[in-house]
């Protein structure tokens, strides 16, 4: 096993921070909640977890997915707005099933990276990670009998699907940027190098 350089576990701290408190002020804020037709609301709190696990690993993906779990125990706690909202006060519903994105997702990840082109492995584990959120937490809302077994799959279909195409475009457009700056970088530097 690798360690880590200071400057790499610096990174790893700093991303986590970053995305942990983009994933707290998108459900503060409410940023995070795209409206939709009757009613309904697609998510994209998910998507740092996905990030963070996708650009820096395990425990910065389980670090931001504990960090989204505990906002949203939070939030049910002190501003729920009636509904299912209730329910996310039981940390079995709000919090566990957004710490296991991060292992989901790097375990995910890291078998399709050796099969695939990096950023189609990482589009297919955004859409297939959201997917698997979504069945923890609704399987979890029906096990405590706040959702009705027979509304999962139409939950699934009206809402997951959206939400697992969000996290494809938007993932893909982030580490794709951060591709072509890395290797913008590494051409400077070897031009400097060549300079010398």
């Amino acid at each position: 096993m690798n360690k880590l350089t200071k400057a790499e576990r610096n990174r790893k701290i700093a991303v986590t921070g970053a995305l942990g408190a983009l994933t707290v002020l998108f459900g503060v804020t409410r940023l995070g909640m795209i409206p939709w037709f009757s009613g309904a609301s697609i998510t994209i709190l998910h998507v740092p977890v996905i990030l963070g696990a996708l650009l820096e690993g395990l425990w910065c993906g389980t670090g931001i997915g504990a960090i989204f779990g505990f906002t949203s125990l939070f939030l049910a706690a002190t501003s729920a707005s009636g509904g299912l909202d209730v329910f996310f006060t039981n940390p079995l519903i709000s919090v566990l099933p957004r710490v296991l994105m991060g292992p989901i997702v790097f375990f995910m990840a890291f078998g399709l990276r050796k099969i695939l082109p990096s950023l189609i492995a990482d589009g297919i584990t955004a859409f297939l990670a959201t997917m698997a959120h979504s069945v923890m937490v609704l399987g979890a809302l029906a096990i405590f009998g706040a959702l009705p077994w027979t509304a999962v799959g139409a939950v699934l279909v009206s809402n997951s699907l959206l939400e697992a195409g969000a996290a494809v475009v938007i993932c893909v457009a982030v580490i794709s940027v951060r591709n072509a700056i890395s290797a913008k970088g590494r051409k400077s530097k070897l031009s400097d190098e060549a300079d010398e």
